[in-house]
C-alpha cells in the first residue's frame, strides 16, 4: 500500500470510486454501449486493484497485482477499441478515463511509489510477451512459411536416395548422436554437478567426442558419400540386393525408409536442447536478478498473457486440425498469438503512460483531491460529449455524481494527511458522505424542476444541454460554497 493511499479516509475514497462506477454505468447504458462499456468499468476496477496490490513484500500478492494489471488492461483496452471502431464518440473513451483515474486514486493511490511499481510490473511482463512475440515471429518464419519442414524432407529425400548414400548418412546421424550426447551430458553436469550422465553403462557408451573418431573413418565416409550415388556403385549394389530379397527388404525397411534416420534425429535433436539449458538458465538468472521471485511475480502479467496468446493459437490449430476452417474463418496459429501479444505490449504501454500523466497532472495542477479530481473533471466532460445520446435525468445525475466524487476524494485525501493514517470513525465518514449525497439529491431536483418547467423549451432534444448548462452553474456555486 502507498503512502498516499487513503487509508485515513478509506470510505470516502471506496465510496467515491462506487459513485463513479455507477455514473459510467449510466452513462454507458444510456449511450447504448452497455455490456462493452460495463466490461470497461469492470477492467478499471481490476487494474485499480491490480496496481495497489504491486507489493514488493508479498509475492502472492505481487504477482496477483500483476495478473490483475495485465487483465484489467486488456479489458480496457477491448472495450475502448470498440468504442472507438463501432460507435465512434470520444466521450465513452473519456468516461472510461475517469473511472480509471478514481480506481487508481481509491485503490492504489497516485503517487511516485505508484508509478515506480507499475512501471516495473510493466517491464517484466512487456519483456516476456516481447520474447515470446519474438519466439512466435521466429516460429513462423521457420517453420510457419514451411521453410524447416521443406528443408527436413528434402535433407530425408536426398540422405535415402540410394542404399549406399542412406548407410552413410546413417553412419553420420550416429556420430553427430554421440557427439550431441556428449554435450548434453556435460550441461547436466553443469546445471547439476555430480548427477549428470553415468562414466559407464549404456548411456556412456553412446557419448562421443570428435577426438574418438579416427580420421581415416572419417575420410572413408568422405570418399562413399562422394562415390555412393554414382550409377555404376548404384546400380552394382541394386544388383546385389535384388539378388538376395530377404536382405534387400532389410535394408529397404530400415535404411531407405529413413526410420532409423528420424530415430536418430530425434535422439539429436533432444540432446541439443538439454546442451543449450545451461546458457537459457544463465539468461534466466541474468533476467531475474537479485531477487528472482519478486522479478518472476512482476511478470506474471506477461506470462498469462502468453499463455493465453499460445492458448488461442492452440484452439487455431487444432480447429484447421479438424476442418472447421471450411465452416468458419479460423486465422491461422500465428495469426492468432502475434495480434494478440502485440495488442498486450500496446495496452501496458498505454495504461503506463495514462497512470504517468495522471501523476503530473495531479502533481503540478490538482491541490487536495489528487486522481480523484482529474476522474470526476473526466467523468463530466466525457458526459457533457455525450449529452446529446443521453436523457435529461442522466446528465444531471451524472453531473452530480462527478461532483460527488470530488468531493469524497477531497475528504479522502484530507483524512490521510491529516490524520497520518489512523482512521476517523465511520460514522463520521457516512455522515459527510450522506450530506453531500442529499445536497447533490436537491441540487439535481431543482435542475430537473427548473428544466421541465421553468425554462420555456419545447424541444426535448435541447433539455440535455440546458439541464448541462444548469449543473454547470450549479457546480460552481457549490464549490464556492464549500471554499467559504
Amino acid at each position: 500500500m502507498s503512502a498516499d493511499h487513503p487509508r485515513a479516509g478509506v470510505v470516502s475514497a471506496r465510496g467515491a470510486l462506487a459513485v463513479a462506477a455507477c455514473v459510467a454505468t449510466a452513462v454507458f447504458a444510456f449511450s447504448g454501449a452497455g455490456a462493452v462499456g460495463l466490461l470497461g468499468v469492470a477492467g478499471t476496477l481490476v487494474f485499480g486493484w491490480g496496481v495497489g496490490a504491486l507489493d514488493p513484500s508479498r509475492t502472492r500478492r505481487l504477482a496477483a497485482g500483476s495478473v490483475s494489471v495485465a487483465v484489467g488492461t486488456a479489458a480496457l483496452a477491448a472495450a475502448a477499441g470498440w468504442l472507438a471502431t463501432t460507435a465512434g464518440r470520444a466521450g465513452h473513451a473519456v468516461v472510461l478515463a475517469g473511472a480509471a483515474a478514481v480506481a487508481l486514486a481509491a485503490l492504489a493511490g497516485v503517487s511516485d511509489e505508484t508509478t515506480d511499481r507499475l512501471t516495473r510490473a510493466v517491464s517484466e511482463s512487456g519483456f516476456v510477451a516481447l520474447v515470446a512475440l519474438a519466439a512466435a515471429v521466429a516460429w513462423f518464419l521457420l517453420v510457419g512459411t514451411g521453410f524447416v519442414p521443406g528443408l527436413v524432407a528434402w535433407a530425408f529425400a536426398g540422405a535415402t536416395a540410394s542404399p549406399v548414400v542412406a548407410a552413410v548418412w546413417l553412419q553420420v546421424a550416429a556420430l553427430a548422436a554421440g557427439l550431441a550426447a556428449e554435450r548434453a551430458g556435460r550441461a547436466l553436469d553443469a546445471l547439476v554437478p555430480g548427477r549428470g550422465a553415468p562414466d559407464s553403462g549404456l548411456a556412456a557408451s553412446f557419448r562421443l567426442t570428435l577426438d574418438e573418431v579416427p580420421r581415416w573413418y572419417l575420410a572413408t565416409l568422405v570418399v562413399a558419400l562422394l562415390f555412393g550415388s554414382a550409377a555404376v556403385v548404384r546400380d552394382a549394389v541394386g544388383s546385389a540386393l535384388a539378388a538376395r530379397p530377404l536382405v534387400g527388404r532389410v535394408v529397404d525397411a530400415v535404411v531407405l525408409t529413413g526410420v532409423a534416420h528420424a530415430a536418430l534425429g530425434v535422439v539429436i535433436a533432444l540432446s541439443l536442447c538439454v546442451a543449450v539449458a545451461p546458457a537459457v538458465h544463465r539468461a534466466i538468472v541474468f533476467w531475474t536478478g537479485p531477487s528472482p521471485g519478486n522479478t518472476v511475480a512482476y511478470g506474471a502479467g506477461g506470462l498469462v498473457a502468453v499463455a493465453v496468446a499460445l492458448g488461442g493459437g492452440a484452439l487455431a490449430t487444432v480447429a484447421r486440425a479438424f476442418d472447421l476452417s471450411t465452416v468458419v474463418a479460423i486465422p491461422t496459429p500465428v495469426a492468432v498469438a502475434v495480434p494478440a501479444l502485440v495488442a498486450a505490449l500496446c495496452g501496458l504501454l498505454a495504461v503506463l503512460a495514462f497512470v504517468h500523466a495522471l501523476y503530473r497532472v495531479t502533481e503540478l495542477f490538482v491541490g487536495r483531491a489528487e486522481g480523484f479530481a482529474v476522474g470526476a473533471a473526466l467523468a463530466l466532460v466525457g458526459t457533457a460529449l455525450l449529452a446529446d445520446a443521453l436523457p435529461t435525468l442522466v446528465v444531471v445525475t451524472a453531473a452530480a455524481g462527478a461532483l460527488a466524487v470530488w468531493d469524497l476524494g477531497v475528504h479522502a485525501v484530507g483524512f490521510e494527511r491529516d490524520l497520518g493514517g489512523v482512521r476517523p470513525p465511520t460514522r463520521t465518514e457516512l455522515v459527510h458522505a450522506t450530506a453531500t449525497g442529499t445536497v447533490l439529491a436537491g441540487a439535481v431536483a431543482v435542475a430537473l424542476l427548473v428544466g421541465y418547467f421553468a425554462v420555456p423549451i419545447r424541444v426535448p432534444d435541447d433539455r440535455a444541454t440546458v439541464a448541462l448548462a444548469l449543473v454547470m452553474v450549479s457546480v460552481v456555486a457549490f464549490a464556492v460554497a464549500l471554499r467559504e
